[in-house]
């Protein structure tokens, strides 16, 4: 095998190595300095478990009618795609698409406009959204990480705060995501033959594919070597994770045929838009020169299948980007001195530790964090359960306010103002959210703005002070934190300052050191691709199909319902 050919197949093996930075940061980009036997130990064993899955025996029939071709693009802001297609006149989404007709309208499309991402705009709660149709609240999957208190179990299949690769290889072996979640996927909705190439969720679907393993263990300890820290990786790695992806996806159409309807998903655009150096205007040149050829590789498959010209083309992003200072004074980790922990332990809480798995003698902690770039959860026990070291606390039962979640609250809310207890955390925060506990077997009630005293309802809040530049922040912290689910998004809800809004310098998140993050409610996170598209119709009947199901406030939530109408789903 060629040194080139056999690069190619390691990274394809290494899709799951990657996919454990999705949108978060892998955990070997948060650790300094080189690379260790344990991390590169760990990194070839996550290289050796890809490879296709049959998820029904047997499949759906074939059944007659339109077909839906879902392009999942991580990270891929609505004006960073608009503008990469339009510079690039002669790429396969554009001639896809068309000329332009209009504000929003192609000759064979529509791009809607204004679409938001739920909150946070994270990776795995957005798409878990996009493939049910509904919010965390409801989901059960409220972030890239999250704590379940009615399980006592920290979930992190994207991780950000924690080093750790188990529910990764769980999302992709065993469908972690799609178990956790509360709520009927797409696939089930819409039962039709669907296969999914590489996304976090396909409970559901008929065939999963990953790109297959390789032998070529020493170039894929080389390959992780250069994630650990690096600060001038090439983009050339993450495109053959993409490129790879593909390949397989289309050996598998070409030995199963072309389902009714297809999810291929691109994580590498994001991984290398976190990481870098321009990451807005290097997003775009990714799309420009990596993924639309990509998307033309698909297309053709399915022009030559002869099925194109009855296909409903989505592109459809989770979230956008927002560069940031790759520093410690704007990077809050959960890790060191003057970092929201500390906040925590110096308000008098046992921490849980920074892991995946917890020994015994540490399941005594009081207080659990969760990462989300932007924002941050905080969950607190009822500390009367156990007040002493060594006791381990019901987690069951919720936090009391005036004992356990106010002096939380006030700790973020001074530490914000003043720097106590975390001097680097000083001018970070633009909100503090708390809530008074109530039973997981509740409903969550939602989220309130804390002043340092008392709790004031957002609605109130934004009424007394508006803020135009946080997109509908009332409602879709509404979607975030009340429901039946909405206790995963923690009693405590910290979100930072950050949007193109503001001086670079005014940008905070939470996580180790990048150059972009996301997962705030600003516009620049906000603000998702998702546009329709189909070579046999005009746009104005694309519009005219998609404007009745999106309605006039059109999110992530109304994918799956237009999928299932454009499949004729009911």
């Amino acid at each position: 095998m060629g040194s080139g050919h056999a690069k190619r197949w390691a990274v394809g093996a290494g899709v799951v190595l990657l996919l454990v930075g999705v949108a978060t940061g892998a955990w070997w980009l948060l650790r300094p300095g080189p690379p260790t036997r344990e991390t590169l130990t760990e990194a070839v064993e996550l290289a050796t478990t890809g490879g296709d899955r049959l998820l029904r025996e047997p499949m759906r029939p074939l059944t007659p009618g339109p077909r839906v071709l879902l392009f999942a693009l991580d990270g891929v802001g609505a004006n960073e795609f608009r503008q990469a297609v339009s510079e690039h006149s002669s790429g396969s989404i554009h001639a896809l698409l068309g000329p332009e007709r209009g504000e929003h309208l192609f000759e064979h499309g529509f791009a809607v406009p204004g679409a938001l991402s739920i909150l946070p705009s994270t990776t795995v709660a957005a798409w878990a959204s996009v493939y049910t149709g509904q919010p965390p609240a409801r989901t059960g999957v409220p972030g890239n990480e999250w704590f379940a208190r009615d399980e006592v179990r920290f979930y992190a299949p994207a991780p950000v705060s924690v080093h750790a690769k188990e529910d990764v290889l769980h999302t992709f072996t065993d469908g972690l995501v799609g178990k956790a979640l509360k709520v009927p996927t797409l696939f089930e909705l819409a039962d039709v033959r669907s296969f999914v190439s590489l996304a976090h969720v396909y409970r559901g679907a008929d065939f999963f594919t990953t790109p297959e393993p390789s032998a070529a263990a020493d170039l894929l300890v080389d390959f992780a070597r250069g994630l650990v820290g690096a600060p001038d990786i090439e983009r050339e790695t993450y495109a053959e994770l993409d490129q790879s992806s593909v390949a397989h996806l289309l050996e598998a159409l070409g030995q199963y045929g072309v389902p009714r309807l297809q999810v291929v998903y691109f994580p590498g655009v994001d991984l290398y838009t976190h990481v870098a150096s321009e990451p807005l205007e290097q997003q775009r040149r990714y799309v420009r020169e990596v993924l639309d050829p990509l998307v033309g590789r698909v297309l053709d498959a399915y022009a030559e299948a002869g099925v194109l010209d009855d296909t409903y083309v989505l592109f459809v992003s989770d979230h956008g980007h927002t560069p940031v200072p790759g520093d410690d004074r704007h990077a809050l980790s959960a890790q060191g001195e003057d970092e929201p922990t500390t906040v925590l332990e110096r308000a008098g809480f046992r921490l849980r530790p920074l892991r995946l798995e917890v020994e015994p003698p540490a399941r005594d902690f009081q207080a659990v964090v969760a990462y989300q770039g932007a924002m941050a959860y905080v969950y607190l026990a009822d500390r009367s359960t156990c007040p002493e070291p060594g006791q381990r606390c019901d987690w069951n039962r919720p936090p009391r306010w005036e004992e356990d979640v106010l002096p939380v609250a006030r700790a973020f809310h001074r530490a914000n103002l003043t720097g106590e207890g975390a001097a680097d955390m000083k001018g970070a925060l633009d909100f503090v959210f708390a809530r008074a506990g109530r039973p997981v077997s509740e409903d969550a009630p939602p989220f309130q703005v804390f002043d340092g005293e008392r709790l004031i309802p957002l609605a109130d809040h934004l009424t007394a002070h508006p803020r135009p530049d946080l997109l509908n922040l009332a409602e879709r912290m509404e979607g975030l934190g009340a429901g039946p689910q909405g206790h995963r998004a923690g009693d405590v809800l910290l979100l930072t300052r950050t949007g193109l809004e503001r001086p670079l310098s005014e940008r905070f998140y939470f996580a180790g050191h990048y150059h972009s993050w996301h997962g705030s409610p600003s516009a620049q996170d906000s603000r998702v691709t998702f546009v329709v598209a189909r070579r046999d119709e005009e746009g104005e009947r694309v519009r005219s199909r998609t404007e009745p199901v999106v309605g006039p406030r059109p999110s992530l939530l109304h994918v799956t319902p237009l999928i299932r109408e454009l499949l004729g789903a009911r």
